[in-house]
């Protein structure tokens, strides 16, 4: 196999390195090549000239329909000062990024060079790095190799700051070397081949999380470069040290932290009642005619406590994109009918979920009895056979979605048909007749099949509250399921409450998200448990990740780690899918989970003066957080 090269940016979709290569209409703004607000600064001696401040080769963005024109806000909104996510769009920049029609391919043909060219060696194991020469921060010190090195030096390889080797950054159970080649050029080297190495780069936490340390700024908070560090954190309150090391380092509440995005924080969130990122002096992207990025001048966000504020927002048209805890199934047909009072349209998100809701009896649970029930794979078939998909399609998901099991997406290159649609059938008399070949044929006197403790067998389902009809689906399953002998109570709580009983192992059944629809390569948990996020196999995952208290998996399910570290050491996007398909067969034979329906399609509000946004949609969800990928940057309004 050839060696991995990302350096061609002038064949890629959206970026090149040449202003002339492309984009439709004329340039606006009088041929202005920045912002009206930035010349005025260079005017009175605030800011250096263009010329000064872009790169010598910036990186040219090709816009979704047409060149763009300087102004304007992108108001939108965030669930409060904690809601990190909500800010993910405007801080994607990393060293390589995914492609804006990402499929959730494997290989590396949707990664495409960013703040750096890459290349990879033959196996996997050695990745170099040459950065984009004359970038610099938004406070206009130069970004190079010494930032890149800081970072591993004073905070991957800080036993303090990182005291576990992260996954994505070592192989072998060894952490990853990085070295500096020159000023532009960095390395990374791995003991063993590390597959997905550039798919985690191209991610928004990992591959963001290398740029985040200017050393110019970061190094006057860590003790390795500043004998006065001291003085430091008794004027800033903070405990300690690390304390104050990564209060500065949390670019959403710290406007003065350098950064490489189009906009930089101005008025963080955890001070009032809005955030506000403003357009940085210094980036480093242009449009095809060699105007400078971003066209929008800044980017505001509303501090709502609920969602149906953010709603209610939408609907008077005070919303210019986003789809976060809006975009739900009951809330389409509301914001449908709104649409041309609110003067916005709603843009289709092509989710990466192959299932509404993944239900997971606990295969390893503490208790021995139910373990034992959870484990025979009748009682799974006869669960699944009770549940009468189409209603709950009907009743609860506005009649969208197509019945499923716990399988990759049709347009997925990994589909497979027999684990996505085996035992889906509605039929109660064939959800009995597994149920009593499981062995379980006895009942109580309210009809409750007894287990084999001659106990009535009761199973706790844990959902969580804020998930959309979750609740609502789990009450259905409870009678479905009551109508084949089998009892269940239902535990509705929040997010951190069922990560808490699921991480102690103490669920016997819950509902997850289906993750991997697509990119099931990339998002492996639903096929595989080798997080413990795979509610089925908690104890298994445990056991995978080296933890002391996890359990060896039975011999049937045990291939399936085998098959998923040979993926892991395995280069070529081909060779992979291979070994991938067989772990599918294993999870197919032994039908260890359960699903219910496909997702319904996700949409956004967009208003009708945002341009550049794809008509036809855009993917959604991990590892793809959209709509950054599109380049926001390249956004602009027009009436």
């Amino acid at each position: 196999m050839a060696a991995t090269t990302g350096g061609a940016l002038s064949g890629c979709t959206f970026f090149s390195t040449d202003p002339d290569s492309g984009g439709s209409g004329p340039a606006a703004d009088d041929g202005a090549l920045e912002a009206p607000s930035l010349q005025q600064q260079v005017e009175a001696g605030e800011l250096p000239e263009l010329s000064e401040r872009l790169p010598k080769d910036p990186l040219v963005v090709e816009p979704v329909n047409e060149l763009g024109t300087y102004g304007g806000t992108w108001r939108t909104y965030a669930m409060g000062p904690d809601d990190n996510n909500a800010y993910n769009a405007i801080g994607y920049e990393g060293l390589v990024r995914w492609i804006p029609e990402y499929t959730g391919a494997t290989g590396t043909d949707e990664i495409l060079p960013n703040l750096a060219e890459y290349e990879a060696n033959e196996d996997g194991t050695l990745y170099t790095f040459t950065l984009r020469p004359g970038i610099r921060w938004s406070d206009g010190e130069p970004f190079d190799a010494d930032d890149i090195m800081f970072w591993y030096e004073s905070v991957f390889s800080h036993e303090t700051l990182t005291p576990g080797v992260p996954t994505w950054l070592g192989s072998g159970g060894e952490r990853a070397v990085v070295e500096k080649v020159d000023d532009h050029t960095v390395t990374f080297e791995f003991p063993t081949t590390s597959a997905f190495f550039l798919h985690s780069m191209a991610q928004l936490g990992q591959g963001v999380e290398i740029v985040n340390y200017p050393a110019h700024y970061m190094s006057q908070f860590h003790p390795d470069h500043n004998e006065d560090l001291d003085s430091l954190v008794a004027e800033s309150g903070q405990a300690d040290w690390v304390a104050l090391f990564e209060d500065r380092a949390q670019w959403r509440y710290n406007p003065d932290l350098p950064r490489l995005t189009p906009w930089v924080i101005s008025t963080p969130g955890n001070s009032g009642t809005k955030a506000v990122a403003t357009r940085n002096p210094y980036y480093w992207k242009v449009d095809p005619e060699g105007r400078q990025l971003p066209y929008l001048d800044d980017v505001q966000y509303n501090l709502v406590e609920d969602p149906e504020v953010a709603l209610l927002r939408a609907l008077n048209g005070e919303v210019d994109l986003e789809h976060r805890h809006i975009a739900t199934g009951e809330n389409y047909p509301v914001l449908a009918e709104g649409a041309e009072e609110g003067d916005y349209w709603l843009m289709n998100y092509s989710y990466d979920s192959m299932n509404i809701a993944l239900i997971q009896l606990n295969l390893t649970h503490p208790d021995e009895t139910k373990r034992e029930i959870y484990n025979n794979k009748d009682f799974r078939i006869g669960l699944s056979h009770a549940i009468n998909r189409q209603e709950v399609i009907d009743l609860v998901y506005n009649g969208q979605g197509q019945p499923w099991q716990a399988g990759p997406l049709e347009e997925s290159a990994l589909y497979h048909e027999q684990l996505a649609t085996q035992f889906l059938e509605y039929d109660v008399d064939l959800a009995n007749q597994h149920l009593d070949d499981a062995g379980y044929t006895e009942r109580d006197a309210n009809d409750i099949r007894l287990g084999p403790d001659g106990n009535p067998i009761v199973i706790t389902l844990d959902t969580r509250s804020d998930v959309f009809n979750w609740t609502d689906l789990a009450e259905l399953l409870t009678d479905y399921w009551a109508a084949v002998g089998i009892d269940v109570e239902v535990n509705t709580a929040s997010h951190e409450l069922i990560i808490e009983r699921r991480e102690s192992n103490q669920h016997d059944a819950i509902l997850e998200s289906g993750l991997g629809g697509r990119a099931a390569v990339l998002v492996p948990r639903n096929y595989v448990p080798i997080e413990s996020t795979a509610g089925f196999g908690v104890q298994w995952a445990r056991w995978y990740q080296g933890l002391p208290d996890g359990e060896v998996p039975p011999e049937n399910v045990r291939p399936m780690f085998d098959l998923w570290d040979q993926v892991k050491t395995t280069f070529d996007g081909e060779e992979q899918e291979q070994l991938f398909t067989q772990i599918l067969d294993i999870a197919a034979e032994e039908f260890l989970q359960f699903g219910v329906a496909t997702p319904a399609g996700e949409f956004a509000v967009v208003k009708n003066s945002m341009r550049n946004l794809p008509e036809d949609g855009m993917p959604s969800g991990t590892p793809y957080p959209n709509p950054a990928p599109y380049n926001p940057e390249q956004f602009f309004q027009a009436e």
